[in-house]
Protein backbone atom coordinates (compact mmCIF):
# COMPACT_ATOMS: atom_id res chain seq x y z
CA UNK A 1 0.00 0.00 0.00
CA UNK A 2 1.27 3.48 -0.90
CA UNK A 3 2.47 5.48 2.11
CA UNK A 4 -0.07 8.24 1.51
CA UNK A 5 -2.91 5.70 1.67
CA UNK A 6 -1.54 4.39 4.97
CA UNK A 7 -1.38 7.94 6.31
CA UNK A 8 -4.96 8.64 5.25
CA UNK A 9 -6.13 5.39 6.88
CA UNK A 10 -4.52 6.36 10.19
CA UNK A 11 -6.00 9.85 10.05
CA UNK A 12 -9.48 8.51 9.25
CA UNK A 13 -9.28 6.21 12.27
CA UNK A 14 -8.31 9.07 14.57
CA UNK A 15 -11.25 11.27 13.59
CA UNK A 16 -13.06 13.19 10.87
CA UNK A 17 -11.86 16.68 11.86
CA UNK A 18 -8.21 15.66 11.84
CA UNK A 19 -8.59 13.77 8.57
CA UNK A 20 -10.27 16.82 7.02
CA UNK A 21 -7.50 19.10 8.27
CA UNK A 22 -4.90 16.99 6.48
CA UNK A 23 -7.02 16.68 3.33
CA UNK A 24 -7.26 20.47 3.20
CA UNK A 25 -3.48 20.87 3.27
CA UNK A 26 -3.32 20.30 -0.49
CA UNK A 27 -7.03 20.26 -1.29
CA UNK A 28 -7.60 24.01 -1.25
CA UNK A 29 -5.81 27.35 -1.26
CA UNK A 30 -6.58 30.89 -0.15
CA UNK A 31 -7.15 33.63 -2.74
CA UNK A 32 -4.14 35.77 -1.66
CA UNK A 33 -3.89 38.32 -4.53
CA UNK A 34 -6.21 36.66 -7.08
CA UNK A 35 -9.34 38.79 -7.75
CA UNK A 36 -12.29 37.09 -6.09
CA UNK A 37 -14.30 36.66 -9.28
CA UNK A 38 -11.35 34.80 -10.87
CA UNK A 39 -10.48 32.65 -7.84
CA UNK A 40 -11.07 28.90 -8.13
CA UNK A 41 -12.11 28.46 -4.48
CA UNK A 42 -11.28 25.31 -2.52
CA UNK A 43 -9.38 23.51 -5.28
CA UNK A 44 -6.08 21.62 -5.41
CA UNK A 45 -2.74 23.34 -5.13
CA UNK A 46 -1.83 21.67 -8.43
CA UNK A 47 -4.41 23.59 -10.45
CA UNK A 48 -3.99 26.43 -12.92
CA UNK A 49 -2.40 29.48 -11.29
CA UNK A 50 -2.08 33.25 -11.69
CA UNK A 51 1.20 35.08 -11.17
CA UNK A 52 1.99 38.77 -11.58
CA UNK A 53 4.64 39.92 -14.04
CA UNK A 54 6.37 41.73 -11.17
CA UNK A 55 6.72 38.40 -9.31
CA UNK A 56 8.16 36.75 -12.43
CA UNK A 57 10.61 39.62 -12.88
CA UNK A 58 11.63 39.97 -9.23
CA UNK A 59 12.33 36.23 -8.97
CA UNK A 60 14.22 36.11 -12.30
CA UNK A 61 12.03 33.33 -13.66
CA UNK A 62 12.53 32.17 -17.24
CA UNK A 63 9.91 30.96 -19.68
CA UNK A 64 11.23 27.40 -19.41
CA UNK A 65 10.97 27.57 -15.64
CA UNK A 66 7.42 28.95 -15.80
CA UNK A 67 6.57 26.05 -18.08
CA UNK A 68 7.12 23.65 -15.15
CA UNK A 69 3.80 24.79 -13.66
CA UNK A 70 2.08 21.51 -14.47
CA UNK A 71 -1.48 22.63 -15.16
CA UNK A 72 -1.12 26.08 -16.64
CA UNK A 73 0.27 29.40 -15.45
CA UNK A 74 -1.07 32.79 -16.45
CA UNK A 75 1.12 35.87 -16.08
CA UNK A 76 -0.79 39.03 -15.17
CA UNK A 77 0.45 42.38 -16.47
CA UNK A 78 -1.05 44.70 -13.85
CA UNK A 79 -1.71 48.38 -14.60
CA UNK A 80 1.37 49.91 -16.24
CA UNK A 81 3.33 46.64 -16.55
CA UNK A 82 2.40 46.02 -20.19
CA UNK A 83 3.57 49.52 -21.19
CA UNK A 84 6.60 49.85 -18.91
CA UNK A 85 9.66 50.61 -21.06
CA UNK A 86 11.92 49.34 -18.29
CA UNK A 87 11.13 45.83 -19.49
CA UNK A 88 11.37 46.50 -23.23
CA UNK A 89 14.65 44.60 -23.64
CA UNK A 90 13.63 41.71 -21.37
CA UNK A 91 13.19 38.58 -23.51
CA UNK A 92 10.77 36.91 -21.05
CA UNK A 93 8.63 40.04 -21.04
CA UNK A 94 8.51 40.11 -24.83
CA UNK A 95 7.63 36.41 -25.06
CA UNK A 96 4.84 36.79 -22.53
CA UNK A 97 3.34 39.77 -24.38
CA UNK A 98 3.06 37.53 -27.44
CA UNK A 99 1.09 34.97 -25.40
CA UNK A 100 -1.73 37.32 -24.47
CA UNK A 101 -4.85 35.20 -24.01
CA UNK A 102 -3.19 32.12 -25.52
CA UNK A 103 -4.00 28.47 -24.82
CA UNK A 104 -0.34 27.62 -24.15
CA UNK A 105 0.78 26.28 -20.78
CA UNK A 106 2.31 29.72 -20.13
CA UNK A 107 -0.20 32.40 -21.05
CA UNK A 108 -0.77 36.04 -20.09
CA UNK A 109 -3.47 38.64 -19.49
CA UNK A 110 -3.68 42.38 -18.94
CA UNK A 111 -5.39 43.71 -15.83
CA UNK A 112 -6.13 47.08 -14.33
CA UNK A 113 -6.89 46.96 -10.62
CA UNK A 114 -5.77 48.06 -7.17
CA UNK A 115 -2.45 46.50 -6.17
CA UNK A 116 -1.08 45.91 -2.69
CA UNK A 117 0.27 49.14 -1.29
CA UNK A 118 -1.87 51.30 -3.60
CA UNK A 119 -4.53 53.03 -1.47
CA UNK A 120 -6.78 53.92 -4.40
CA UNK A 121 -7.57 53.25 -8.02
CA UNK A 122 -5.68 56.17 -9.53
CA UNK A 123 -2.83 54.05 -10.89
CA UNK A 124 -5.28 51.58 -12.40
CA UNK A 125 -7.41 54.30 -14.01
CA UNK A 126 -4.44 56.21 -15.42
CA UNK A 127 -2.88 53.00 -16.79
CA UNK A 128 -6.18 51.97 -18.35
CA UNK A 129 -6.57 55.30 -20.15
CA UNK A 130 -2.94 55.23 -21.30
CA UNK A 131 -3.35 51.68 -22.60
CA UNK A 132 -6.42 52.58 -24.66
CA UNK A 133 -4.47 55.38 -26.38
CA UNK A 134 -1.22 53.49 -27.04
CA UNK A 135 -2.59 49.99 -27.72
CA UNK A 136 -5.82 50.71 -29.56
CA UNK A 137 -5.21 47.69 -31.80
CA UNK A 138 -5.59 45.28 -28.84
CA UNK A 139 -9.23 44.48 -28.18
CA UNK A 140 -9.64 43.92 -24.45
CA UNK A 141 -11.98 40.99 -23.85
CA UNK A 142 -12.91 39.72 -20.37
CA UNK A 143 -11.41 36.37 -19.45
CA UNK A 144 -14.15 33.79 -19.04
CA UNK A 145 -14.29 30.07 -18.54
CA UNK A 146 -15.21 28.50 -21.87
CA UNK A 147 -17.98 26.41 -20.39
CA UNK A 148 -19.53 29.70 -19.27
CA UNK A 149 -19.44 31.08 -22.81
CA UNK A 150 -20.71 28.28 -25.02
CA UNK A 151 -22.65 25.06 -24.41
CA UNK A 152 -20.43 23.41 -27.01
CA UNK A 153 -17.21 23.74 -25.02
CA UNK A 154 -17.97 21.68 -21.93
CA UNK A 155 -15.04 20.11 -20.10
CA UNK A 156 -15.04 17.24 -17.63
CA UNK A 157 -15.66 18.73 -14.19
CA UNK A 158 -12.49 17.21 -12.74
CA UNK A 159 -10.33 18.92 -15.38
CA UNK A 160 -11.93 22.35 -15.59
CA UNK A 161 -9.38 23.85 -13.17
CA UNK A 162 -6.41 22.74 -15.25
CA UNK A 163 -5.03 24.08 -18.53
CA UNK A 164 -5.18 27.51 -20.18
CA UNK A 165 -7.26 26.11 -23.04
CA UNK A 166 -10.24 26.14 -20.66
CA UNK A 167 -10.66 29.93 -20.73
CA UNK A 168 -10.97 32.68 -23.33
CA UNK A 169 -10.30 36.43 -23.39
CA UNK A 170 -7.28 38.51 -22.43
CA UNK A 171 -8.14 40.99 -19.68
CA UNK A 172 -9.56 41.78 -16.28
CA UNK A 173 -10.24 45.26 -14.95
CA UNK A 174 -12.01 46.65 -11.91
CA UNK A 175 -11.55 50.37 -11.37
CA UNK A 176 -13.62 52.02 -8.66
CA UNK A 177 -13.35 55.01 -6.38
CA UNK A 178 -13.48 58.78 -6.52
CA UNK A 179 -16.09 60.80 -8.37
CA UNK A 180 -15.51 59.04 -11.68
CA UNK A 181 -17.49 56.15 -13.12
CA UNK A 182 -16.55 52.61 -12.25
CA UNK A 183 -15.03 50.49 -15.02
CA UNK A 184 -15.49 46.74 -14.68
CA UNK A 185 -14.72 44.01 -17.19
CA UNK A 186 -16.79 41.39 -15.39
CA UNK A 187 -19.85 43.36 -14.36
CA UNK A 188 -22.81 41.00 -14.58
CA UNK A 189 -20.66 37.87 -14.57
CA UNK A 190 -20.59 35.36 -11.76
CA UNK A 191 -17.41 33.81 -10.36
CA UNK A 192 -15.36 32.30 -13.19
CA UNK A 193 -13.32 29.87 -11.02
CA UNK A 194 -10.20 30.33 -13.13
CA UNK A 195 -7.05 30.66 -11.02
CA UNK A 196 -5.33 29.79 -7.78
CA UNK A 197 -2.49 32.07 -6.61
CA UNK A 198 0.93 30.95 -7.82
CA UNK A 199 2.38 31.59 -4.36
CA UNK A 200 0.24 28.66 -3.08
CA UNK A 201 1.05 26.33 -5.99
CA UNK A 202 2.59 22.87 -5.56
CA UNK A 203 2.82 20.10 -8.14
CA UNK A 204 1.81 16.50 -7.42
CA UNK A 205 5.20 15.45 -6.07
CA UNK A 206 5.54 18.51 -3.85
CA UNK A 207 2.00 17.96 -2.51
CA UNK A 208 3.01 14.44 -1.51
CA UNK A 209 6.12 15.77 0.21
CA UNK A 210 4.05 18.36 2.08
CA UNK A 211 1.58 15.75 3.33
CA UNK A 212 4.25 13.31 4.52
CA UNK A 213 6.42 15.94 6.22
CA UNK A 214 3.49 17.54 8.07
CA UNK A 215 2.17 14.10 9.04
CA UNK A 216 5.66 13.24 10.33
CA UNK A 217 5.52 16.35 12.52
CA UNK A 218 2.06 15.29 13.74
CA UNK A 219 3.30 11.83 14.77
CA UNK A 220 5.44 13.58 17.38
CA UNK A 221 2.48 14.85 19.42
CA UNK A 222 3.36 13.80 22.96
CA UNK A 223 0.12 11.83 23.39
CA UNK A 224 -0.01 10.15 19.96
CA UNK A 225 0.03 6.66 21.56
CA UNK A 226 -3.39 7.33 23.07
CA UNK A 227 -5.01 7.87 19.68
CA UNK A 228 -3.32 5.62 17.13
CA UNK A 229 -4.21 2.01 17.94
CA UNK A 230 -2.42 0.27 15.07
CA UNK A 231 1.34 -0.06 14.84
CA UNK A 232 1.97 3.46 13.61
CA UNK A 233 5.71 3.11 14.26
CA UNK A 234 5.99 1.16 10.98
CA UNK A 235 4.42 4.04 9.09
CA UNK A 236 6.74 6.42 10.91
CA UNK A 237 9.73 4.41 9.68
CA UNK A 238 8.35 4.57 6.15
CA UNK A 239 8.00 8.33 6.51
CA UNK A 240 11.61 8.59 7.65
CA UNK A 241 12.78 6.52 4.69
CA UNK A 242 10.73 8.60 2.27
CA UNK A 243 11.80 11.95 3.72
CA UNK A 244 15.47 10.93 3.59
CA UNK A 245 15.05 10.26 -0.13
CA UNK A 246 13.62 13.70 -0.93
CA UNK A 247 16.01 16.60 -1.44
CA UNK A 248 15.36 20.25 -2.24
CA UNK A 249 17.77 23.09 -2.82
CA UNK A 250 16.78 24.27 0.67
CA UNK A 251 17.48 21.00 2.50
CA UNK A 252 16.83 17.28 2.73
CA UNK A 253 13.28 16.79 4.05
CA UNK A 254 14.18 14.48 6.93
CA UNK A 255 16.90 16.84 8.09
CA UNK A 256 14.51 19.76 7.76
CA UNK A 257 11.93 18.11 10.02
CA UNK A 258 14.43 16.91 12.61
CA UNK A 259 16.28 20.23 12.78
CA UNK A 260 13.20 22.44 12.87
CA UNK A 261 12.48 24.03 16.27
CA UNK A 262 9.11 22.24 16.22
CA UNK A 263 10.89 18.93 16.91
CA UNK A 264 14.40 19.91 17.87
CA UNK A 265 13.70 22.04 20.91
CA UNK A 266 11.74 19.54 22.99
CA UNK A 267 13.74 16.39 22.14
CA UNK A 268 11.47 15.05 19.44
CA UNK A 269 8.13 16.18 20.88
CA UNK A 270 6.06 18.45 18.62
CA UNK A 271 5.78 22.01 19.90
CA UNK A 272 4.58 25.35 18.63
CA UNK A 273 7.93 27.20 18.31
CA UNK A 274 6.31 30.60 18.79
CA UNK A 275 4.11 29.84 21.80
CA UNK A 276 6.64 27.23 22.92
CA UNK A 277 3.93 24.81 24.05
CA UNK A 278 3.44 21.13 23.32
CA UNK A 279 0.80 19.94 20.87
CA UNK A 280 -1.88 17.46 21.88
CA UNK A 281 -3.64 15.34 19.25
CA UNK A 282 -6.88 17.01 20.36
CA UNK A 283 -5.45 20.36 19.27
CA UNK A 284 -5.65 19.12 15.69
CA UNK A 285 -9.27 18.07 16.24
CA UNK A 286 -10.37 21.71 16.58
CA UNK A 287 -11.89 22.87 13.29
CA UNK A 288 -9.80 25.60 11.70
CA UNK A 289 -11.14 29.11 12.15
CA UNK A 290 -8.90 32.08 11.37
CA UNK A 291 -10.53 34.00 14.24
CA UNK A 292 -9.95 31.21 16.78
CA UNK A 293 -6.45 31.54 18.30
CA UNK A 294 -6.58 27.88 19.44
CA UNK A 295 -6.97 26.50 15.90
CA UNK A 296 -3.97 24.63 14.53
CA UNK A 297 -2.73 26.25 11.34
CA UNK A 298 0.00 25.76 8.78
CA UNK A 299 2.71 28.33 9.49
CA UNK A 300 5.50 29.47 7.17
CA UNK A 301 9.19 29.90 7.90
CA UNK A 302 9.24 32.41 5.05
CA UNK A 303 6.02 34.46 4.87
CA UNK A 304 3.77 34.28 1.83
CA UNK A 305 3.75 38.03 1.31
CA UNK A 306 7.44 38.02 0.37
CA UNK A 307 6.25 36.52 -2.95
CA UNK A 308 9.26 34.24 -3.32
CA UNK A 309 8.78 31.71 -6.11
CA UNK A 310 11.88 29.92 -7.30
CA UNK A 311 13.14 27.17 -9.53
CA UNK A 312 14.39 24.22 -7.51
CA UNK A 313 17.51 22.94 -9.31
CA UNK A 314 17.54 19.55 -7.60
CA UNK A 315 14.01 18.77 -8.74
CA UNK A 316 13.94 20.87 -11.91
CA UNK A 317 10.63 22.56 -11.26
CA UNK A 318 9.02 25.63 -9.73
CA UNK A 319 8.42 25.75 -5.98
CA UNK A 320 6.48 28.43 -4.15
CA UNK A 321 5.90 29.38 -0.52
CA UNK A 322 3.89 26.14 -0.45
CA UNK A 323 6.88 23.83 -0.27
CA UNK A 324 7.59 21.29 2.49
CA UNK A 325 10.76 23.05 3.63
CA UNK A 326 8.68 26.13 4.40
CA UNK A 327 5.86 24.59 6.47
CA UNK A 328 5.38 23.79 10.14
CA UNK A 329 2.44 23.52 12.54
CA UNK A 330 1.46 26.35 14.85
CA UNK A 331 -1.56 27.76 16.63
CA UNK A 332 -3.49 30.46 14.82
CA UNK A 333 -2.41 32.77 17.63
CA UNK A 334 1.18 32.18 16.50
CA UNK A 335 0.27 33.04 12.93
CA UNK A 336 -1.25 36.28 14.19
CA UNK A 337 1.88 37.15 16.15
CA UNK A 338 4.41 36.14 13.48
CA UNK A 339 2.65 38.21 10.78
CA UNK A 340 5.11 39.16 8.01
CA UNK A 341 8.26 38.05 9.79
CA UNK A 342 10.16 34.95 8.82
CA UNK A 343 10.44 32.56 11.77
CA UNK A 344 14.08 33.55 12.38
CA UNK A 345 13.20 37.24 12.10
CA UNK A 346 10.42 36.75 14.63
CA UNK A 347 12.80 35.10 17.11
CA UNK A 348 15.20 38.04 16.82
CA UNK A 349 12.44 40.65 17.23
CA UNK A 350 10.94 38.77 20.18
CA UNK A 351 14.29 38.63 21.94
CA UNK A 352 14.73 42.37 21.43
CA UNK A 353 11.25 43.01 22.85
CA UNK A 354 11.96 40.84 25.90
CA UNK A 355 15.22 42.66 26.57
CA UNK A 356 13.52 46.04 26.24
CA UNK A 357 10.71 44.95 28.55
CA UNK A 358 13.17 43.86 31.23
CA UNK A 359 14.25 47.45 31.74
CA UNK A 360 10.76 48.32 32.93
CA UNK A 361 10.00 45.13 34.88
CA UNK A 362 13.25 44.65 36.79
Amino acid sequence: MDITRKINAILNNIGKNISTKFNNINGKTSAVDVPQILFQQRTDRQNRALISWKTVYNNNLTLDQLNTFENGICVEFINNDFLDEEFSTNSVFQDLKERLGSDENVSSIISFRVEDGDPGANAARESFEKFKITNSSIDLKPILRKDKVSPYTKFPKKNVGKGNEKWTGNSYYEIKGGQQNSIESHSGYKNQYLFNPAIEYANEEVCKDILISLFYFFLHCHDINNYVKEDWSKVKKECVSYLKSRNYDDENLYEYCENHPSLNWDKGVLIDPIEVTRFNVEDFDIKYDHSNPLSVAICHNEPVNKNIIKFDEKNQYIVSAARPTNFFWGKQSSNMVQQSYSLDEYFIEEELRVNRRKKFRS
